[in-house]
């Protein structure tokens, strides 16, 4: 699954929207010959900045805990809008803009993706990070500085139809972690299905305090903050 190591990888789950996984992991301290052939910059300890501090884990169970007060550190912010067209409950396919605020200092970060669910990716814009560069299924990122922002575009298949009119995304697992230690992070996925004749049957987590659940006539926004692991399903329904 993804990860980010002082790289941040994020990919899907099987089919489905899980547009982020991130766990923060450490590099094994080891010294590498960029003029080998089989130098991999990913595992060059050389090229990160500081990890996280495993003193300022608030958690080391995966358990989910939805948070309802601001940690002292503005956690790491993904934003997703996702739209959906009538051809997306078709084949699966759905349009996706996505926003990673608020990202940790760090010299390099790798953004990667399932590359069977996810096409035309490119960099739609960044702030206070020094280079940005979209190369197939992930996103290279290098000089991230504080209160710094990348979106990306892209299209991906994260719709399933379950038959019955019904149709489901899973996200997740949503995951910040650094060794055992777990830290806050927040998510919100919009989901915007304009004038198709669609309502929300379910999701899971239920709203509850911690989790929100905004619902309209044309699309739904979840916006949560949590540690631990978060995974959910957002089930819609033909309205007619």
């Amino acid at each position: 699954m993804a990860s980010i190591v002082p790289d941040s990888r994020m990919a899907p789950g099987p089919l489905l929207l899980a547009l982020v996984s991130l766990a923060l992991l450490p590099l094994s301290a080891q010294a590498m010959d960029p003029d080998d052939p089989d130098y991999d910059p990913l595992e060059d300890d050389s090229l990160w900045g500081d990890t996280v501090s495993p003193d300022d884990t608030q958690t080391t169970s995966p358990e989910i805990k939805f948070l309802t007060e601001e940690p002292e550190q503005v956690p790491h912010h993904h934003q997703n809008q996702i739209t959906l067209s009538q051809s997306s409950l078709e084949d699966g396919w759905v349009e996706l803009r996505q926003c990673h605020n608020d990202i940790a200092p760090i010299r390099r970060m790798v953004i990667a993706y399932n590359e069977q669910r996810i096409e035309d990716l490119q960099v739609e814009s960044t702030t206070n990070i020094d280079q940005a560069e979209a190369r197939g299924d992930r996103v290279d990122l290098r000089g991230v500085h504080k209160d710094s922002e990348v979106c990306v575009t892209a299209r991906m298949r994260v719709i399933e139809h379950e038959g019955d009119g019904v149709y489901k995304m899973e996200n997740g697992p949503f995951v910040r972690r650094f060794l055992d230690g777990y830290f806050p992070m927040r998510v919100t996925i919009a989901v915007n299905w304009g004038d198709l004749d669609l309502r929300l049957e379910d999701t899971e987590p239920e709203a509850q305090e911690g989790f929100e659940v905004v619902e309209s006539d044309h699309g739904i926004i979840l916006d949560t903050l949590f540690e631990g692991e978060l995974r959910t399903q957002v089930r819609l329904r033909n309205a007619e």
